[in-house]
């Protein structure tokens, strides 16, 4: 289901805490289920705020401009770029401030869409085929954190945007959803390397750092300090240093130089820009430093790959 505007927010809190027992949608639509629908939110406004709802698994994302999300203290700046993940039952807040033409473009997952999924992936075909239709007990929570839009992504959200058909909308949706679920098993393989006996820790440990990640997206284009991004994530330097190669497989370094690569390559594409601005523009000190790097990661010089795609 998409929409074109923010449902009513009394409206919405009100369905919210009934879990849409009546099963009314917004706009005088009748929802086949109770509970959270699933709901893509691609709306184009300035200047609103939406105060503490209690959300479904949600991927909060933008086609223009930028958006704040609130989740406990926490609050992440989401560009273009990126989604920011939200977790089912928890509180989050939205804001777009009145300078900003944003295009939103908000997934929120119904109720029963991601554990169904989660647990398609994870059980054997015999399981499934015992248990048909059961609703599944199994609960899953990503890390509250920023993921950076691939190529495939994209090209699945411009699917969704001009999508009328709901067969479709649902294997687009599943399609993103596992993708973003083997990337967070991922992570949670890499918890589990982290030096701590107790799992609370080692959970404290992978939030840290993906403060620091977050960090990185939003300020890739600055020269970032070791210093800097320790102190994001509350930790000494070089405990910091040898703690988010465990959960990431690279340095601090690696990881910005990845980011930096990933965002040239979308300009490479898509401006006119010359090599020396995008180096500029994405944090390198250089052109000739960048393009090394560049070179390193793709296997082809700026200018190559601008001339192969």
């Amino acid at each position: 289901m998409v929409l074109n505007e923010f449902p009513d927010l009394i409206w919405l809190k009100r369905q919210i805490s009934s879990r849409f027992e009546n099963r009314a949608g917004w706009n005088g639509r009748i929802l086949k289920e109770q509970g959270w629908p699933t709901v893509l939110l691609n709306v184009k406004t300035s200047g609103i705020s939406r105060d503490n709802i209690k959300g479904p698994f949600s991927l909060f994302g933008n086609l223009k401009g930028s958006s704040f999300v609130k989740v406990d203290t926490r609050k992440v700046k989401v560009s273009e770029d990126h989604f920011f993940i939200t977790n089912s039952g928890q509180n989050y807040s939205l804001e777009i401030d009145d300078k900003s033409k944003t295009e939103t473009f908000n997934i929120h997952f119904g109720d029963q869409f991601a554990d169904q999924l989660i647990h398609s992936q994870s059980s054997s075909v015999e399981k499934i085929m015992e248990e048909r239709f059961q609703t599944p007990i199994h609960s899953f929570s990503f890390h509250n954190r920023l993921i950076r839009k691939t190529k495939e992504i994209n090209e699945l959200l411009l699917e969704l945007q001009s999508n009328k058909d709901e067969l479709k909308e649902e294997e687009l949706l599943s399609h993103l959803f596992i993708e973003l679920f083997r990337e967070e098993l991922k992570l949670t393989h890499a918890t589990k390397a982290l030096p701590s006996i107790r799992e609370s820790t080692r959970s404290e440990l992978v939030k840290r750092i993906l403060l620091s990640t977050d960090y990185i997206h939003e300020f890739y284009n600055q020269q970032l300090t070791l210093g800097e991004l320790a102190n994001t994530s509350c930790l000494s330097k070089f405990h910091f240093l040898r703690l988010f190669k465990i959960a990431t497989g690279q340095t601090p370094h690696q990881f910005i130089t990845k980011v930096r690569i990933e965002k040239s390559k979308e300009l490479l594409n898509n401006s006119n820009e010359e090599i020396k601005q995008i180096a500029d523009i994405v944090g390198f000190s250089d052109s000739s430093s960048f393009s090394r790097a560049f070179h390193q990661h793709v296997g082809a010089y700026p200018s190559q790959f601008r001339g192969l795609t």
